[in-house]
């Protein structure tokens, strides 16, 4: 049996530690990937391995109808960083926006959801169909009706398409597949004036800008609370797991999931939240915005550790290249270099930009 052929690999690799993993053939690696962004606390983090591996020792699942200690000691340190009433947990983000979907719908008993152009939800059928490029869509179809798309950062667009057949209104605070673009701060405002105006909600999408900002949401940035949260990727620091938070309360039996809050998925998401509140690594992060130089460069965009570095070229052959140097980074975008880097990334972040505008310096 083969792995289905979706992703080109690029190397074998072996293992981590802190900001850096090996290789096969042992080389080093700056990792400024993280999982795509998930890898918060590095690699191999002492505290977390500690206690993900008693826990495994202890109870891994029980299913979502038994109670546990695991899931009352994330709630409480959750509670440390929000004050959304709710939570649904899932295992990944693009479930935790399908929830948020299905549960806009029931409480408005509305169908229709506005999204945003260059937006990225996910790959299932209902966030896929929030989800803009083609390239994402195409032979997919017939997607989930009902969705439809306005400019990103548009105003005068966000006043015009919210009306009271309106369910909800999804939004990314920073874009990250579309190229790592914040909101803009009149476009934020407008988009909770508008709905609340119109009785439909407002849904942040923070499965890639959460924890990365400086501020546990990257909403918090704007003084604007959204109706219902998803958030993914680094809340467990590797370990698959999302949530859903609202104040909005779903009837027993509408909505479940046979994996989602089991006891070894709380535990990944209160050490990482405990870790990072008592190291302060959220708040630093909102500090580590690096401006990236060079030849080739047009702009630098973003904010805390979500940095996207705009290229007047294709940035693949730069991928490679800084691939070669040691430093490991993807894409956003065929132009657009994202660098998503562990929160413990620390000084070696000053390192990463001097090799970064090397590269991009060179014609």
């Amino acid at each position: 049996m083969r792995e289905m052929p979706l992703y080109r690999k690029r190397l074998r690799l072996v293992r981590g530690e802190g900001p850096y993993v090996w290789d096969s053939e042992g080389n080093r690696y700056l990792d400024l990937v993280a999982g795509i962004g998930v890898n918060v606390l590095g690699h191999a983090h002492p505290d977390w391995v500690a206690e993900m591996g008693a826990q495994m020792g202890k109870l891994v699942t029980a299913g979502p109808m038994f109670e546990h200690e695991e899931r009352d000691e994330m709630l409480e340190e959750l509670s440390r960083w929000v004050d959304y009433e709710y939570v649904y947990m899932g295992n990944s983000g693009t479930e935790a926006v399908e929830a948020a979907i299905k549960f806009a719908r029931l409480y408005t008993g509305r169908e229709e959801i506005v999204a945003m152009t260059n937006a990225f939800h996910g790959r299932t059928l209902g966030s896929l169909s929030a989800t803009w490029k083609a390239k994402y869509r195409d032979g997919f179809g017939p997607l989930v009706p009902g969705f439809r798309h306005i400019p990103f950062n548009d105003v005068e667009s966000a006043k015009e398409a919210v009306t009271d057949r309106t369910a909800a209104v999804i939004f990314e605070p920073v874009q990250g597949e579309g190229g790592i673009v914040p909101a803009k701060e009149e476009f934020v405002k407008t988009l909770r004036d508008v709905t609340e105006e119109k009785g439909a909600l407002l849904i942040a999408d923070e499965v890639q800008s959460g924890l990365r900002t400086g501020s546990f949401l990257a909403v918090e940035h704007y003084g604007v609370r959204p109706d219902i949260v998803t958030m993914g990727k680094g809340i467990g620091n590797g370990f698959p797991v999302s949530l859903t938070m609202t104040d909005i309360e779903i009837p027993r039996g509408k909505h479940g999931s046979t994996f989602g809050g089991n006891p070894l998925a709380c535990k990944a998401v209160s050490v990482t939240l405990g870790i990072l509140r008592r190291e302060k690594l959220v708040e630093k992060a909102g500090e580590k915005f690096i401006e990236v130089k060079g030849g080739n460069v047009v702009t630098t965009r973003g904010r805390g550790l979500m940095v996207g570095i705009v290229l007047k070229k294709p940035a693949g052959k730069y991928v490679e290249e800084l691939q070669k140097r040691g430093i490991l980074v993807n894409t956003a975008g065929s132009r657009v270099i994202r660098l998503l880097p562990p929160l413990i990334i620390g000084d070696k972040l000053k390192y990463a930009r001097e090799v970064i505008e090397d590269v991009l310096g060179e014609s």
